[in-house]
């Protein structure tokens, strides 16, 4: 059997399925990929002659955001060029892809697979305590304790509340908006309501009391008393919350939880709005200039701010390392010659 090559990029963070591996190792020739931030090294050992002139698969495992090589973005255009025409099929662990130019790589005749539900149940259980942080203010709580301030955290009565029979927004009902929306239902007895481009009833029938649909992402923030914002980022969603966003909000204030990516809100705006009461709770796992945090929210401990850090779960390691695998060995030795989750339609 022709032992297809394989260029592995793999983070120190993660999982191994020791079966799976083996039986990789056996049908595929695989090159460790070693030339850390050094991307013109890269290139070079992409061109004719070079150690990657041959590859024919790209895999990259375990945490992107952990390791060595955090800030190694080689599925954009600059590189896509260099790529040999060997190569037909990258997998990569994680849910988003705004790090990644689909349509150059499709341009290119290169598969791209993503690890979809992957890190589903660790991000919405992110998602459910940032629901009940913004409600309770547990970060300012918990600073309170740490700093000898026992006494101080006494006025948390007073604007502290339980987010049962409350409006939750979910922005954006894929995988992991529909698992913090069942969560918040079942645990938190939340009424759901939710914006997304299209309706979709069938995951409406999975929530104890269905769901609303808003067509408009401002029709949502009109009625929500808090918005939880789990849609992917792309051009079009940047700062799709701002100021005008902010401004539709009921009189008793708005709640919003982040836990997709940082870009989507206007931070300067929501300091502005936390600062006037349009916004009364922020938590969040993903930051707009991340890992730099805002400095009006760093020294705010009625918000609450994780270091994108929702997806960290051994249970979300195990299920990126088998989806990156699945989809290689389907792909060369499946029946169909297809990866099992693309992003891209070749």
């Amino acid at each position: 059997m022709r032992k297809p090559t394989l260029l592995l990029i793999a983070s120190p963070v993660r999982e191994i399925d020791d079966v799976q591996w083996q039986r990789v190792a056996d049908t595929f020739n695989i090159i460790v990929y070693d030339c850390g931030e050094d991307l013109d090294m890269f290139i070079s050992r992409l061109r004719p002659g070079g150690q990657y002139a041959h590859i024919e698969a790209i895999v990259r495992t375990g945490w992107r955001n952990g390791g060595p090589f955090i800030d190694t973005r080689i599925f954009q255009q600059s590189f896509i060029g260099n790529y040999p025409p060997s190569l037909k099929l990258i997998c990569c662990t994680g849910h988003g892809y705004d790090s990644v130019d689909l349509a150059a790589l499709t341009k290119a005749g290169i598969w791209y697979c993503n690890t979809p539900n992957g890190a589903t149940e660790a991000v919405a259980n992110t998602g459910l305590y940032l629901i009940l942080s913004a409600y309770r203010y547990y970060s300012f709580g918990e600073h309170c304790m740490r700093t000898d301030q026992w006494t101080r955290s006494r006025q948390l009565g007073t604007i502290s509340q339980d987010p049962s029979n409350h409006i939750l927004g979910i922005v954006g009902l894929g995988d992991i908006g529909l698992a913090i929306a069942q969560k918040a239902a079942s645990a938190l007895r939340m009424k759901i309501h939710y914006h997304n481009p299209h309706v979709k009833r069938s995951a409406e029938a999975t929530l104890p009391e269905g769901a609303t649909y808003h067509a408009t992402l401002e029709g949502l923030v009109r009625v929500a008393d808090c918005i939880c914002l789990a849609c992917p980022y792309t051009a079009a969603t940047r700062h799709m919350l701002s100021a005008p966003q902010f401004a539709l909000a009921k009189p008793s204030g708005l709640r919003i939880i982040n836990v997709a990516r940082g870009k989507l809100v206007d931070e300067d705006a929501l300091v502005a709005a936390l600062s006037s009461g349009k916004v009364v709770g922020w938590a969040a796992d993903v930051h707009e200039n991340e890992p730099s945090l805002h400095p009006d929210l760093k020294d705010n401990y009625m918000t609450t701010l994780l270091p994108h850090i929702g997806v960290c779960s051994k249970s979300s390691w195990r299920n990126f390392e088998r989806g990156c695998l699945d989809n290689l060995e389907e792909f060369f030795f499946g029946k169909n010659g297809r990866p099992l989750t693309p992003l891209n339609q070749l």
